[in-house]
């Protein structure tokens, strides 16, 4: 029985969805037509192409060899486009990027050089607690996220330091707090966004993202812990404490899956990461 090209399209798109609904809605067919086909590749290659494990649902070693040839035709069939059109769009969904505590909406500013690079790559931000959780749960497909080392099951390079100080506004009692909302406290409950926990009736306001922290403390509602690379770059704050304790250290890292092929987009957006936080960092400075 002939491997169909199709069946394989639709298996991949199932894979990067996580489930048959969200294939079929993506695929516009029904849930059944994608079983059909799935189970039909499955006859082609006589293989099992699907697993279960304790972290979910994920492709065997025949699964992972479609993917290759799946990624491997889709980058073809993305340059054939480019030749023909003269550098068109490509074909699929956005790029679903997530960023903890909207961390990628700070950086959104230095995102220009890469669009202007590769405007093929459409992108869309994902709102995110957590961006750790956004890229495991499929809710993205590249995140960026704060953590001291890498996060398990996932791959990723860390591409710069996350270190807090704590900054108020000049005319603001510093004894009065922002913290982080509950929320967010469940999705973080790491060292860095403790420093910013609700511990007590200082507490001025909650927020739940870093640009709503930002304006918080510029708008003289109460003292935060900030990453220094933008609280230092604030005429209007002043920092209370040099550092952070040594257990609040942590990294920012771009991170997607690694037991899928990588797909052009995220494998762009990921190997570009580093300069558009580099440019960002140095747009503070």
């Amino acid at each position: 029985m002939a491997i169909e090209w199709d069946d394989i399209r639709v298996f991949q798109t199932a894979v990067r969805a996580g489930d048959y609904s969200t294939a079929a809605r993506k695929l516009g067919m029904d849930r059944t037509t994608v079983g059909r086909r799935f189970a039909r590749l499955e006859r082609a290659t006589e293989r099992s192409l699907w697993e279960q494990t304790v972290s979910g649902y994920r492709p065997t070693e025949a699964g992972q060899a479609v993917l290759r040839a799946a990624a491997a035709m889709e980058r073809a069939m993305t340059r054939l486009q480019g030749d023909l059109e003269g550098g068109g769009r490509e074909a699929g969904s956005p790029l679903r990027l997530a960023g903890t505590a909207g961390i990628a909406n700070l950086m959104l500013p230095y995102f220009g050089p890469f669009v202007a690079q590769r405007p093929e790559v459409a992108i869309e931000i994902v709102s995110a607690k957590d961006a750790t959780a956004a890229v495991q749960q499929r809710h993205a497909d590249i995140g960026i996220t704060i953590a001291r080392t890498k996060p398990a099951d996932l791959a990723g390079a860390r591409i710069a330091d996350f270190d807090q100080a704590r900054y108020v506004r000049e005319d603001t009692d510093p004894a009065r707090r922002v913290a982080w909302s509950h929320a967010m406290m469940l999705a973080n409950p790491q060292a860095w966004a403790r420093l910013n926990a609700p511990q007590d009736r200082t507490a001025g306001v909650e927020v739940g993202s870093m640009p709503a922290m930002m304006d918080a403390v510029r708008a003289g509602l109460g003292s935060a812990w900030i990453w220094h690379i933008v609280g230092d770059a604030d005429e209007r704050l002043k920092r209370l404490e040099t550092k952070a304790p040594a257990s609040a250290a942590a990294g920012l890292w771009v991170v997607h899956r690694g037991d899928l092929a990588v797909e052009p987009a995220v494998a762009a957006f990921r190997d570009a990461a580093a300069d558009i936080v580099a440019q960002f960092i140095a747009g503070q400075e």
